[in-house]
């Protein structure tokens, strides 16, 4: 009993510290980033950060790339030297803080989820034989075990019917693809 809520009040403190996409890293990118990447006002280097247009940036490959931030576009740019030519905010103006490079890091680190406090940590995803909700780019959601990992696609086993199902990492959400990679198979 002692060692389950151990796990319980762990798993809780863990999750309390993930970094929130809507209270904290979208007002980052209102006051920092929208003057030049938004739709509202303009759209330079066909990079807008706006709400709706986000998940276009996120994943392998892209500006933001989930559970990676020291190698995400993104973070990086953003601690560029001011003389630096992709330097982001340009020209040394309305740099973002320590505090806010360290939010935006720890967001992607997390799996950059756009919904929530962040994906589940590494330490609280379960193993493979679990039932996990899956969720795919276009928003639509399964219940399926995690089966592992084979290259750059997801096995995922349906319950009610056995069937494995072989998907691309990319076909999945932000916060299904980090899932995919943070579980550990038994």
């Amino acid at each position: 009993m002692k060692s389950s809520l151990l796990f319980v009040l762990v798993l809780t403190a863990t999750a309390a510290s993930a970094v929130d996409f809507k209270s904290q890293v979208a007002p980052i990118f209102r006051n920092k980033c929208y003057a030049c990447h938004s739709v509202t006002k303009k759209v330079k280097g066909k990079l807008a950060l706006d709400d709706d247009k986000l998940p276009e940036q996120i994943g392998a490959g892209k500006n933001i790339i989930p559970g990676q931030g020291a190698q995400s576009t993104m973070y990086v740019n953003c601690t560029l030297p001011n003389d630096d030519g992709d330097v982001m905010p340009p020209e040394g103006k309305n740099r973002l803080t320590d505090a806010e490079l360290a939010t935006l890091k720890a967001w992607i680190d997390e799996g950059a989820s756009l919904t929530g406090g962040g994906a589940a940590p590494a330490a609280a995803m379960p193993a493979a034989g679990g039932v996990l909700k899956w969720t795919n780019t276009e928003g639509k959601t399964i219940e399926a075990e995690f089966m592992g990992l084979e290259g750059d696609s997801v096995l995922l086993k349906i319950p009610s019917t056995g069937v494995t199902h072989i998907l691309a990492l990319s076909k999945l959400s932000a916060e299904s693809q980090a899932q995919a990679k943070t579980a550990v198979k038994k």
